[in-house]
This record gives structure tokens, sequence and C-alpha cells, in this order.
């Protein structure tokens, strides 16, 4: 045996906890399969969060507007949620823990900050596989997540 096999073989990775981040599109439902199917192997907790950072332009100016727009993303952002839970029954998982955060400053840091409260072990997060141009516009969430996240980061495409 070398010393490199031997240094591997007394390292233990244990897989209790584990954050999905959703955000609804069809790459971070993807994650979450992922995710269910690695809880299941590992028996790990699940968790599984929504964050929104701001309201649309145009809707600050009319508070109706603003209630009947969280009214309606609470409705989608539970319906996510309960893919994901689906997901986790098919898998014989029988615990979800599901949270919604509205109104922060930052979403990456509210990922990071949730995953360092609840010592998670595990973050499975969706990718989009921007590339250049496009991911320097529109930035990226699993990126940010992947440079300050002091757990493991799996990113599924």
């Amino acid at each position: 045996m070398r010393i490199d096999e031997q240094v591997t073989d007394n390292i233990k990775v244990q897989i209790k906890k584990i954050l999905i981040p959703i955000d609804g599109s069809e790459c971070s439902l993807h994650a979450a399969k992922y995710a269910t199917r690695i809880a299941k192997d590992e028996i790990a907790h699940l968790y599984c969060i929504h964050v929104i950072s701001s309201i649309p332009y145009g809707y600050e100016s009319c508070p109706y507007a603003i209630d009947e727009y969280y009214k309606d993303l609470e409705q989608k952002i539970q319906s996510w949620f309960d893919k994901v839970r689906e997901m986790a029954t098919n898998e014989g998982l029988s615990q979800l823990k599901t949270q919604t955060f509205t109104g922060v400053k930052s979403v990456i840091g509210s990922i990071i900050d949730y995953a360092t409260t609840k010592n998670i072990d595990l973050i499975v997060i969706g990718t989009r596989g921007r590339t250049g141009l496009k991911r320097f516009i529109m930035g990226s969430v699993a990126n940010g997540v992947v440079q300050h996240a002091r757990c493991s980061v799996l990113l599924v495409r």
C-alpha cells in the first residue's frame, strides 16, 4: 500500500446535512434529484431554501402590487418545495426542512449564512453552466457559493 492510499483510507466522509438552494429552474430541480439520492445513500437530513433578494422594478410604488407579487411568488415557491418533497419521498426520505428568505441583500450571502448556521456538510446547487461574457454580466450564484462556502459544494448541470 502506498502512503497516499493510507492517508485516504483513514479519511472518513460523513454527510449528515445537505442543503438544496432552489430557484425553480430546471437546473435547481435537477440538483435536488442528486441531493435526494445522496441523502438516501448517506442517511442525511435535507434542507431546501429559496432566497428572494429584491422586488422587481416597478412594484415598489404600489403596496397592493407588492402583496400580489409575494402571494404569487409564495405559491410558486411552495410548488417547488413540493416537487423536492416528492423527490425525497420517492427516495424513502420522510423529512425535508424548507425555508424562504425575503428582502435580503445577497442571495449568495444568505445561502452561505444558512449553511454555516445549520452546520451543513454539503450544498447541492444547480448551475446553468454559463461562461464568458454571459457569466460576467449575469453573475453566478453557484460560483459565489463555491467561492465562499465552508463545506463541500456539488454543482449540477
